[in-house]
């Protein structure tokens, strides 16, 4: 009976030794234990069930616009001693007579390709211009020739009419103050009764060669 004791504790040595051996993890063969921060995420993370909408990722195109100004070059007539001269100026495209009007009045600038020229036509000179059939009808305030000298009113006039008839679609200019038709001097010396539209060819014997712009 107390063989039969010792043999029941025996086996039970044994079965807890295969047991142990079986749940211990093998010190031999291709086993490689990892550091807990070297495993993958996924791998270490508790297991968790979800339910992940499917991803639609749209991709929009951004398209950057730089348009660049374009411009075109315009003949502005400047004044050279007693004489006029052609400049060419760059005006945004396309270039309308009140643009071209608003160069004129400005004045030549002060590079080099200007030196020595100069503006009869005043900077306070204030003035609306449309263009009608082929004319630029030009209406002043009242003091633009009244506060020129008498040398100079000719040769605004022409710096006017010279520059505005270089423009394509104009080839007559009618000048007016305050809404009322006025005489201009031509460039021969004789005066455009009131309401006689003046063009090109009446200033043209003023020209000197052209300036290089």
């Amino acid at each position: 009976m107390k063989s039969f004791g010792l043999l029941r504790e025996m086996l039970a040595i044994v079965t807890l030794a295969l047991l142990g051996a079986a749940c211990s993890v093998p010190s031999s063969g291709n086993y490689e234990q990892f550091p807990t921060g070297e495993i993958p995420f996924d791998l270490n993370a508790a297991s968790t069930t979800s339910t992940v909408a499917p991803s639609t990722t749209t991709t929009l195109e951004t398209v950057t616009s730089d348009p660049q100004v374009v411009s075109e070059p315009v003949a502005v007539y400047f004044v050279i001693n007693s004489m006029l001269i052609r400049t060419q100026q760059n005006i945004v495209s396309p270039a309308t007579a009140t643009q071209t009007l608003t160069v004129l009045i400005s004045g030549p600038g002060a590079d080099a390709t200007t030196t020595g020229l100069r503006s009869a036509v005043p900077k306070f000179f204030i003035a609306s211009v449309d263009v009608l059939r082929g004319v630029a009808i030009i209406d002043a305030g009242s003091s633009f020739l009244k506060d020129l000298p008498a040398a100079d009113q000719k040769l605004a006039i022409a710096q006017l009419v010279l520059t505005l008839t270089s423009r394509p679609g104009i080839g007559q200019v009618l000048f007016s103050v305050d809404g009322v038709a006025i005489a201009v001097p031509r460039g021969r010396g004789d005066l455009a009764a009131a309401g006689t539209a003046v063009t090109f060819d009446d200033y043209k014997n003023l020209i000197v060669q052209e300036a290089s712009g």
